[in-house]
């Protein structure tokens, strides 16, 4: 007889992401490891958790995305020129390559025994419901293993590409994720508020690239930071920020954040050094685990 169980709520998924991105950081109750990469990974990483009750496996699965631990990265390294289609949706619908990358070397993480990630999707039983999430650059992959997954695992979806639809035993959180794609695969995306939601705080650098129009956007990054904060923003973070958005223009892309649960929480006092840098770290990691696994209430 199958066990009936629900998706996790956000303060569970963020506990997850939290204890895959620190190795200080304890699992969440009822969780446990069941496909793991042999080492804990720098660059890009994963592990598949199962929901236990007390000893009775569920048939819940986790795929959880590890984030990048240098925020700084994202701003000066992420590939967001050129993007590439992305057949799971199709039409238009086109990602940075830098996604598309991250998300294949993802499913190529292999455990100790050898088995790939998408060969253990590829194993799991009719029947069972995942959800994929992640912080950050985490976040930003599991945007696109969500449909990628539908289009491609048999246990969920229809494995068809362009995807109809997302399957009600799939589902995807992310939390302070960079946008990921385009206008038509942010949309694909919103069409699905049951199988796809999006964290973000208002006042987080990384909540804001690389979208250039709508509420979450570049240019905001100039003003973040209220006092007490460190705002505006250094005179190299904008001519590097602009000189990104002068990147996609010749290339003629552009890029489009999702709809999500904003929160907009508070800034800091910064020390002496690095002040900018030190509060887009706190608004990034801190405003985060005080609002899902502090004494914040996450967004509803």
């Amino acid at each position: 007889m199958r066990i009936a169980t629900a998706f996790p709520d956000a303060r569970t998924l963020y506990g997850l992401c939290a204890a895959v991105d620190g190795p200080d950081t304890k699992d969440p109750p009822g969780w446990l490891r069941v496909w793991k990469p042999p080492a804990v990974g720098t660059g890009n990483y994963a592990v598949v958790f199962q929901q236990y009750q007390e000893i009775l496996p569920l048939p819940m699965y986790a795929v959880v995305v590890q984030g990048t631990h240098n925020e700084a990265d994202i701003l000066e390294d992420f590939a967001i020129v050129p993007q590439v289609p992305f057949p799971a949706i199709g039409g238009t619908a086109a990602i940075a390559q830098g996604s598309s990358d991250a998300m294949g070397e993802v499913l190529a993480l292999a455990n100790a025994s050898g088995q790939t990630l998408q060969a253990y999707l590829q194993a799991l039983p009719s029947g069972v419901s995942l959800v994929v999430t992640g912080h950050s650059l985490g976040g930003n992959v599991a945007s696109v293993l969500l449909p990628w997954i539908a289009a491609n695992i048999p246990a969920f979806g229809p494995n068809t590409s362009p995807l109809p639809g997302l399957p009600a035993n799939l589902f995807a959180a992310t939390f302070a994720a960079p946008t990921a794609g385009n206008l038509a695969f942010a949309t694909f995306l919103n069409n699905h508020p049951g199988s796809y939601t999006a964290y973000f705080n208002s006042n987080d650098v990384v909540s804001n690239v690389w979208a250039t129009s709508g509420p979450l956007q570049i240019r905001n990054i100039y003003t973040l930071f209220p006092s007490p904060g460190p705002s505006p923003a250094p005179p190299a973070i904008k001519t590097m920020l602009e000189g990104k958005i002068i990147a996609m223009n010749k290339a003629k892309i552009t890029y489009v954040q999702t709809n999500g649960k904003m929160f907009a929480f508070p800034s800091a006092t910064p020390p002496a050094k690095d002040p900018w840098l030190w509060e887009l770290s706190y608004q990034h990691n801190d405003a985060y685990a005080k609002t899902f696994l502090g004494d914040g209430e996450p967004p509803s």
